[in-house]
């Protein structure tokens, strides 16, 4: 990784990237493929809700906010293999609306649960009602 810049992602993952990396694209050189299969499963979206930019000497250079990733473009170089992972904006109005539905829907789980346990409250109350039972 010496002399090259750093993705370091949300998770605290640090990655050596091409020297020039711009806000929606990202490069990396490889050697094989089979590094690539390591690579899918970081550049998620909950990992780049933030992330930074770190030159070579380990300062950092940038720090990006809500992205995701787009696409990969993998091209054969004479190094290796270069991937660029082109990202954009995340649409802040649909993540937002997104954890309102899932917010809705755990008040929905909860709300059934209680429904639910009054009901058994009402059956009980009405089984000791009509045994004379209070």
């Amino acid at each position: 990784m010496e002399g090259k810049e750093k993705i370091v992602l949300k998770d605290g993952t640090v990655l050596a990237i091409e020297n020039g990396a711009c806000e929606n694209c990202i490069q990396m050189t490889i050697q094989d493929l089979d590094e690539l299969k390591g690579l899918d499963t970081k550049f998620t979206d909950e990992n780049l809700e933030s992330y930074t930019i770190q030159n070579a000497a380990g300062l950092t250079c940038a720090t990006h906010e809500n992205k995701h990733l787009v696409s990969e473009l993998v091209e054969h170089v004479k190094d290796g293999i270069r991937i660029s992972f082109n990202l954009a904006d995340v649409d802040m109005v649909e993540k937002r609306l997104n954890a309102l539905e899932a917010a809705q829907e755990g008040i929905n789980s909860e709300q059934a649960i209680q429904d639910g346990a009054i009901a058994d409250l009402g059956e009980i109350v009405g089984g000791m009602m009509e045994g004379g039972e209070m």
